[in-house]
């Protein structure tokens, strides 16, 4: 080979080598604003306030042999590798989509929006775990955000306030599946006692998070600003409001916002995101039901007397954990007379026959 044609060769190698370098820094410095956002997304933890709620809270959505009632779904799809990234026009597209069906046409693509979407598909095992809550608990609200004329997709905000468990506590103090602070809970008439935190009760707690959410919009008018007001408080937002001489686009105000704040609307997005399109990134839950009992199922039944949760779990032959799940407001095992509680209905005949049965005793 003559010398002339091996520096030809040594030339082109080098400019090759050139090129991959550019190319690698280029990708690089495109996505460096992406990566650092991902060094400061936090995420979803649970501030659980009681250690025995939260083991209870745990090993229900476990997989044990003896919880016969959860059936695996069967998928014909093949057992591929959680697809962790989305190049930026896939998901512009999506999101728009996505947006297009909404009804408060917010879900937007910009970076920080993508960066909250990869970190949620980095979690998949999280995701896995809301997807199948969200069989029991998205029922309850989207009755509640119906009657009250409310876009559908606020259901999600759920997940961004507590991860769809009904016993969380904030490390401010917020509580229960809307995350009700105790004064505002207390305007919204949920009632806190030695017996009883009503923030925890799904239901009641939906009713009221559907009243505060209709004050904020009514108020401030912009559904992003609304999603800010409920994470960092309304005084917050009219503060930056007045500030920003009455400016309404969130992502032209996101610096003014606490970082909490900052990060909660495209947290939204991406939930919004993820639970519509899971199964695209090879996604899906393990299970149909972490549940033994559906909402629809159970029905709510006024206590005559006194009654341990443990002693009525034990003689209506239910686990003690799925009466919690059903009854998460009770803070106490002893509930008064006066009080209800929800049970499954296929329990109804047997409860009221141990109830006659528990006053004859008492009146003997």
């Amino acid at each position: 080979m003559g010398t002339t044609t091996i520096r030809n060769i040594m030339f082109f190698v080098f400019i090759l080598k050139s090129l991959v370098i550019q190319s690698v820094s280029k990708t690089f410095l495109e996505q460096k604003n992406v990566i650092n956002f991902h060094q400061n997304f936090s995420n979803p933890k649970l501030d659980l306030h009681d250690m025995y709620v939260e083991k209870l809270w745990n090993k229900m959505l476990l997989v044990k042999k003896k919880y016969l009632y959860v059936k695996k779904i069967s998928h014909n799809h093949k057992k591929n590798t959680v697809i962790i990234n989305i190049n930026a026009e896939e998901l512009k597209l999506r999101l728009y989509f996505l947006n297009q069906k909404s009804q408060i046409k917010i879900l937007k693509y910009n970076n920080i929006v993508h960066a909250s979407v990869e970190s949620y598909l980095r979690m998949n095992k999280y995701v896995e775990k809301m997807i199948s809550l969200s069989y029991f608990y998205f029922p309850i609200f989207e009755e509640k955000l119906e009657k009250h004329r409310l876009p559908k997709e606020l259901k999600y905000l759920a997940i961004v306030e507590s991860n769809l468990n009904p016993f969380v506590t904030s490390k401010v103090g917020a509580q229960g599946i809307w995350q009700f602070m105790y004064e505002t809970g207390k305007i919204y008439n949920l009632h806190v006692n030695s017996i009883l935190d009503e923030r925890n009760d799904p239901i009641q707690s939906t009713e009221s998070a559907c009243k505060y959410l209709k004050f904020l919009y009514k108020k401030i008018g912009n559904w992003e600003l609304v999603l800010a007001a409920y994470n960092a408080g309304p005084g917050t937002v009219k503060k930056i409001l007045q500030r920003s001489k009455n400016k309404k686009d969130f992502w032209e105000l996101w610096d003014l916002f606490p970082k909490e704040t900052q990060n909660y609307v495209p947290k939204f997005i991406a939930i919004n995101y993820i639970m519509n399109y899971y199964k695209e990134h090879n996604i899906y839950p393990h299970y149909s039901y972490p549940y033994k009992h559906k909402f629809k199922e159970t029905i709510l039944i006024p206590v005559k007397e006194k009654i341990s949760l443990k002693l009525l779990a034990y003689n209506l032959n239910i686990s003690y954990q799925d009466l919690i799940i059903l009854n998460p407001k009770y803070i106490v095992d002893i509930i008064p007379p006066g009080n209800k509680l929800r049970l499954p209905r296929n329990k109804i005949l047997l409860f009221k026959s141990k109830e006659e049965l528990f006053l004859k005793k008492k009146h003997k």
